[in-house]
């Protein structure tokens, strides 16, 4: 069952997203695993949760960075998350351990990036990869990642990671973790902020078949969210 964590505004959003975060990696730690592999999303709320996961006190050893979405654009362009990732997070963590950031081809054809990001995933997660952690942001539309409703792309099912082409937010051209990869993490958050999102919650919180979120079902371990968000406010 999916947990559902209102807190009062986006700034306190950012702040348990980061402490559910840091909950995790430690947590996967504990389990003994050599290797702690967390996937991060674009977007406002992410970022900012990015940057209070900097200061806090984390042991980076091991942890390797995923992005569960990426924009088909090269990795120092403004519009990357990948760029977004370094600047938020990585730049930022005090001490000599940094974790390792696995980026996107983005300056490829999608298809193209997205088969060596598959391929990457593969080499280090595993055949069936599972993540320790994937965050998500949520679109005021309902999409979730680079999928989007009523796009084919948001119900592929055999590959971990796809290719993107006609994205209704540009720009058009993206890489995505398809809905069984994100699925199969051992948690994964929903990150949510701000009255606009309010119609596109309710509608993953409902189970719409229509939203790809809403397809998560039990494989949507937490929301985050503000009051406002929430309907709450």
């Amino acid at each position: 069952m999916t947990k559902l964590t209102v807190v009062p505004d986006p700034e306190a959003v950012a702040r348990r997203t980061a402490e559910r975060l840091a909950e995790e990696i430690a947590a996967a730690q504990a389990r003994g695993s050599s290797a702690v592999h967390v996937a991060l999303a674009g977007g406002s709320s992410p970022q900012r949760a990015n940057e209070v996961l900097a200061g806090m006190d984390v042991d980076w050893s091991g942890v390797h960075l995923w992005l569960s979405d990426e924009r088909c654009v090269p990795a120092d362009h403004e519009d990357a998350n990948q760029l977004m990732v370094v600047r938020s997070l990585v730049e930022r963590i005090e001490g000599p351990v940094r974790p390792v950031l696995h980026g996107v081809r983005g300056e490829l054809e999608p298809e193209d990036a997205a088969w060596l990001y598959g391929l990457e995933i593969v080499r280090e997660v595993g055949e069936e990869p599972v993540f320790d952690v994937v965050q998500l942001g949520l679109g005021p539309d309902g999409h979730t990642a680079s999928l989007f409703p009523g796009h084919d792309e948001a119900y592929a099912a055999e590959a971990p990671v796809i290719a993107v082409r006609t994205s209704p937010k540009p720009p058009p051209r993206r890489v995505t973790f398809t809905l069984p990869l994100i699925a199969r993490a051992r948690y994964t958050q929903l990150v949510v902020a701000g009255a606009g999102k309010r119609e596109a919650l309710a509608g993953v919180r409902s189970s719409d078949q229509r939203l790809p979120p809403g397809r998560l079902g039990d494989g949507l371990d937490e929301i985050i969210c503000d009051e406002a968000a929430a309907g709450r406010a």
